[in-house]
């Protein structure tokens, strides 16, 4: 889109063009933004998730062990 000679009417329409496309992009970015933030919740949420996942398959594994120590000396 190359500008127009700058010649009455046309640079007033240019002029609104490019305000108008201006306008476009920042509320592109404004949406590209609020994705990127919700996209942010959505991986801290995650870690959580496995964090805890993760503890309670610790939690297994020594319960499981302390079990089998129990048993082993009872015998």
């Amino acid at each position: 889109m190359s500008p127009p000679k700058k010649e009455g009417n046309n640079w007033s329409e240019y002029q609104k063009l490019v305000l108008a496309e201006l306008e476009r992009h920042g509320s592109l970015i404004s949406e590209i933004d609020e994705k990127i933030g919700n996209l942010r919740v959505e991986i801290a949420m995650l870690k959580v998730k496995s964090g805890v996942w993760g503890a309670a398959a610790g939690l297994v594994s020594v319960m499981v062990f302390l079990l089998y120590q129990l048993l082993s000396k009872s015998e």
